[in-house]
C-alpha cells in the first residue's frame, strides 16, 4: 500500500507536469514543492504535513480543487492545503497587497499550516535572491521578499528552525538583490 507522502508527491508531480518555475533556470515546477518539503522534513513534520507540503500549490496552479484534495487525501491534509491556498480574489493583485492578505490570513491558521508557510516563504525568498523570475526588477524582488517577511512575522514562535532558516535566507537574498543591476 502506498503511503500518503508518496501518494501526495506523485499527485503533485502529475498535476504540475509541464509547468516550469519563472526563474532563469526554468526548472520543472515540482522542484519548488520538493525544496519546501525538504525544509518541512527537517523541522520534524508528520507524514500528513509533508503530504500537504507536496500539495501546497496544486490548487492555485492547476485545475485541481480543494474538493479534489479533500476527496483524495481526507479532511486533515485537505484542511492544511486549504489553509495554504490563496482565495481566488488574491490572484492578480500586486505582490505587496497579496502578501499582506496572506500574512493576515495565516496568522489565525493552525501551527502545521504556519510551519509549511514559513518553509514556502524561505524557498521563495531564496529564489528571489539567487534565481529570480526573468525580467523582475530589483525593486519588485525586494517588495516580494518584504512581503514574505510579513508572512513569517505572522507565524513567529511556531518553529525556531524554520524561522532561523527564513531569516538567514532573507538576509542573504537581500544582499544579493542589492548587488543586482
Amino acid at each position: 500500500m502506498q503511503n500518503v507522502v508518496q501518494k501526495a508527491q506523485e499527485y503533485a508531480t502529475k498535476h504540475h507536469a509541464g509547468q516550469f518555475l519563472w526563474t532563469a533556470a526554468r526548472e520543472p515546477f515540482i522542484e519548488h514543492p520538493r525544496r519546501v518539503v525538504k525544509l518541512v522534513e527537517l523541522s520534524i513534520a508528520t507524514d500528513d504535513e509533508i503530504a500537504a507540503t507536496w500539495l501546497h500549490d496544486v490548487v492555485e496552479d492547476t485545475p485541481v480543487t480543494i474538493e479534489d484534495i479533500l476527496r483524495e487525501f481526507g479532511e486533515d491534509i485537505g484542511g492544511m492545503v486549504d489553509g495554504l491556498t490563496d482565495p481566488a480574489h488574491f490572484a492578480g493583485n500586486p505582490d505587496c497587497i497579496r502578501k499582506k492578505w496572506q500574512a493576515e490570513r495565516v496568522k489565525d491558521k493552525e501551527p502545521r499550516v504556519k510551519r509549511i508557510k514559513i518553509a514556502d516563504q524561505a524557498v521563495n525568498t531564496k529564489m528571489m535572491g539567487f534565481d529570480p523570475p526573468a525580467g523582475w526588477t530589483r525593486g519588485r524582488r525586494m517588495e516580494y521578499i518584504t512581503g514574505a517577511k510579513w508572512i513569517v512575522e505572522a507565524c513567529v514562535g511556531i518553529n525556531t528552525f524554520l524561522e532561523e532558516e527564513f531569516w538567514k535566507t532573507f538576509e542573504a537574498s537581500s544582499k544579493e538583490i542589492e548587488k543586482a543591476k
